[in-house]
């Protein structure tokens, strides 16, 4: 069983893999869901602090506005995402 960290840490790797290794777009979407979960339940912890502030910003900008109308814009999305909760997970560690 995977805890929350390895949990994080399997998503973030998931999505941050080279271009060519981009899943099909079904994983995509399954991914950026539980990207999504993830970083929700990551919020309440990293909510206030002030070395969390550029990710709280980048968080509420791609929560809000969603994937670009684009070939690779759901891909790209759950990219930026992995990187917000990659940035989350770093505040934390840093208590």
């Amino acid at each position: 069983m995977q805890t929350g960290s390895d949990t994080g840490s399997a998503l973030v790797a998931r999505a941050l893999v080279p271009y060519n290794q981009k899943p099909d777009e079904r994983a995509i979407a399954l991914l950026v869901d539980d990207l999504l979960r993830h970083g929700d339940s990551l919020l309440v912890h990293v909510a206030g602090r002030q070395e969390a502030a550029a990710a709280l910003g980048d968080w509420h900008r791609l929560t809000a506005e969603g994937p670009t109308d684009s070939p690779v814009g759901n891909w790209n999305h759950a990219r930026a995402l992995a990187r917000t909760v990659r940035s989350f997970r770093r505040v934390l560690a840093e208590r």
